[in-house]
């Protein structure tokens, strides 16, 4: 069996340290705070991410250098026969269309997904390629899996539109209108994108529907699910609950790290499901 690296960037929402234990290798990603940038996970953390969010300061992210994928794919392939990379959706970020070019310089030992997936689904597709390795199937097969028989649906609910506002992806009179009326938005990512599902009037409503439009028209026993909060545990521990008696399946529990969590904010959560691949 050759010996394969599996490889992500930091918007897969994993820590160095689990990156460590479950041996997949990571580029972290760069965040500019008030125009300073810094590295997520080396020089800048989560709760830096917050305290600035919180003082409204202007919180950006940005993709991989260029140099530095290339530098990182150089490393591994001292040491490993081929770098299979899952990078953030191709909605979300110009990072997977460069690696995919970047590629075919490689001579076949590198392979990109023309991915859809963000956040901890790609670690939990990552996971999923490492079993299909060991029993014997090649890059390119895996990869074709991961584009055509899988796919993940997601319920995104913001605490609060600050974070949707600073970052440009609000208006700040539509964010205004929205707290004066009190009107609470549900994103939806599909195929990698996000987009506005619904509006609700509150919270624990946005929840409920959240929940509602997850699980809707679907087989619960085909999709493996989980539950991501924005350090919002004790709602997620509520949701989790109400998400596995919903779909009668097990649902993990994970965390939006700094990149995601830049965009969305604190407090978040999100409901999301991950079509299970046959292998």
């Amino acid at each position: 069996m050759k010996n394969i690296a599996l490889l992500c960037d930091s918007s897969a929402d994993i820590t160095k340290q689990e990156a460590e234990e479950l041996d997949i290798h990571v580029i972290r990603m760069p965040i500019t705070i008030n125009g300073k940038e810094y590295i997520e996970e080396e020089t800048i953390f989560d709760q830096d991410i917050i305290e600035a969010l919180n003082k409204e300061e202007q919180v950006k992210t940005a993709q991989p250098v260029i140099g530095d994928i290339v530098k990182t794919w150089d490393h591994l392939l001292e040491t490993y026969d081929e770098v299979f990379y899952l990078p953030l959706s191709k909605a979300l970020s110009g990072t997977c269309h460069v690696a995919i070019g970047l590629a075919k310089q490689y001579n076949g030992r590198v392979t990109v997904v023309d991915s859809e997936y963000a956040c901890y689904p790609i670690v939990k597709q990552l996971l999923a390629a490492r079993a299909m390795f060991e029993k014997g199937y090649d890059c390119a097969t895996v990869k074709k899996k991961l584009e055509e028989e899988t796919n993940m649906f997601a319920i995104l609910i913001p605490e609060t539109l600050t974070a949707l506002k600073n970052g440009g992806r609000i208006s700040p009179a539509a964010a205004a209108l929205a707290g004066l009326l009190k009107i609470q938005p549900l994103l939806k990512v599909d195929h990698g994108a996000i987009d506005l599902v619904d509006k609700v009037r509150t919270l624990k409503k946005a929840y409920k529907e959240g929940i509602r439009v997850v699980t809707e028209g679907i087989n619960p026993e085909e999709y493996d699910w989980m539950i991501i909060d924005a350090y919002n545990r004790s709602m997620s521990d509520e949701l989790k609950e109400m998400l596995e008696e919903a779909t009668g399946q097990p649902v993990e529990q994970h965390v939006f790290k700094a990149v995601i969590m830049s965009h969305t904010g604190p407090g978040t959560i999100g409901f999301g499901r991950i079509k299970k691949l046959k292998y």
